[in-house]
């Protein structure tokens, strides 16, 4: 059976010669006057509620572009569901062909449309223009909360699959501005299309700090310090691995030299580590608890070009045969990272206190002020603390938006079951024994 033929599909649909509509250099045919005029005044005119607006928007862009893949068309409807918008597919439609056989190709595709911006009703799972409360029109947090949130796990850190995603949201958002939909809120959107831009530097840069991590520096410190520590290196990521031979000791002790002689690392902290690994048996230095927490970049102080050159230039003659790596600081302060749960008191903590880890450099490479991290941190007796793990590099623009929590929501419907109770703890499958519970009472 063949595809619909362009009329078929609309008056504004792109012809299957004319590729998918996300091509490099792909422009929309100019409009004829007629269509011009027809969109200007009985479409997205500024007399038109948003809501009409935004869902003819919507639904002529998925007929102008071909959004091919089932993975692209659920990362967009993704999109559009964060944004309050049902893309929910209609069941019990019918017969589709023969109920819009006498209608024009515009009211078919109306008709046939799955994405809906609700004006009355349509339940708590999207957004209802008869109750506003609680939403907003903004464009920009839809973008920063699907692309830090919901993209890199849909795409599985697959940064191909990631630009193609971002791309589509990049085409909607110039859609939107080309034919002029909603006027009042251009700067917004704007902003949106920078989101998208500094997603495509971002959210590579964050996700390879994090498989970086924990190098070379707080792995020695975590074999040493940490009873029954094991690191686990996944062989399918491209990133840090344990080196062949590694020598912890040695990595520690040339780490806190070059600290203490070029990077103002405190001498007392230091010189007690030192110890500690040259002597391991008589050491009193240990760990005293380990603490998970999330904290944001504050700074960043790489390793001169000076360090590098004494660091890359030492060998020793038992272990490490591919080098050491230099360190830098990173200084940090605690924060929130959104996530949907109750942080309690703990929101209203104070982030002004600051703390300085020492970092491989390469990592510090991958890192930029205001990224968050989720970290496993160890203090140890002497007043040194170090990263053991890191679960999460976030980027600076990270947004949770609440409509992640009505993803799998459910309207309440009124349920004449009876509870479970100590006689009938299985009261929910209901059957003759609860009836049988009652008369023994």
């Amino acid at each position: 059976m063949g595809g619909k033929t362009t009329t078929n599909r609309g008056p504004t649909a792109l012809p299957k010669s004319r590729g998918t509509g996300f091509e490099e250099y792909f422009a929309d045919p100019p409009m004829t006057p007629a269509e011009a005029k027809e969109e200007r005044e009985n479409i997205y005119s500024p007399l038109i509620p948003f809501v009409d607006r935004i869902q003819s928007c919507i639904q002529r862009f998925r007929s102008r572009r071909r959004i091919t893949g089932t993975e692209s068309t659920q990362l967009f409807n993704q999109y559009l569901f964060l944004g309050g918008v049902d893309t929910s597919p209609r069941l019990f439609g019918g017969n589709i062909d023969a109920d819009t056989e006498d209608m024009t190709p515009d009211e078919r595709r109306t008709a046939t449309a799955t994405d809906v911006v609700y004006t009355s009703g349509g339940g708590s799972r999207f957004y209802n223009a008869d109750e506003p409360e609680g939403w907003d029109v903004d464009f920009a947090g839809v973008a920063a909360g699907f692309l830090s949130e919901n993209l890199p796990a849909m795409a599985n850190w697959d940064y191909l699959r990631m630009g193609k995603a971002i791309g589509i949201i990049e085409n909607f958002l110039t859609y939107i501005l080309q034919h002029d939909v909603c006027p009042e809120y251009t700067t917004n959107i704007k902003e949106a299309m920078a989101v998208c831009n500094l997603a495509k530097i971002d959210l590579p840069l964050a996700h390879q700090a994090l498989i970086h991590f924990p190098g070379q520096f707080n792995l020695a410190l975590s074999e040493l310090f940490c009873e029954g520590f094991d690191y686990i290196h996944d062989d399918d990521i491209a990133g840090f691995a344990r080196p062949e031979d590694f020598d912890p000791a040695a990595v520690v002790k040339l780490a806190m030299g070059v600290g203490m002689l070029c990077m103002g690392v405190d001498k007392t902290k230091a010189a007690s580590l030192i110890h500690a690994v040259n002597n391991p048996k008589k050491s009193k230095v240990k760990m005293i608890y380990e603490e998970e927490i999330s904290m944001e970049v504050v700074n960043i102080h790489r390793a001169s070009s000076s360090v590098r050159e004494i660091v890359g230039g030492v060998r020793t003659n038992e272990g490490m045969p591919d080098g050491f790596t230099p360190v830098g600081k990173l200084v940090l302060k605690p924060c929130i990272i959104e996530d949907g749960y109750d942080h309690g008191n703990y929101a209203d903590a104070s982030d002004d206190e600051t703390q300085t880890f020492l970092v491989d450099d390469d990592i510090l490479a991958r890192m930029m002020p205001g990224f968050k991290l989720q970290l496993c941190v160890v203090h140890l007796n002497n007043g040194v603390s170090f990263i053991k793990q890191v679960k999460a590099v976030l980027v600076s623009w990270h947004t949770y938006l609440p409509q992640n929590l009505m993803t799998h929501f459910k309207e309440p419907v009124e349920n004449d079951r009876p509870a479970p109770t100590v006689k009938n703890p299985n009261a929910e499958d209901y059957n003759d024994s609860f009836d049988k519970s009652l008369s023994d009472e």
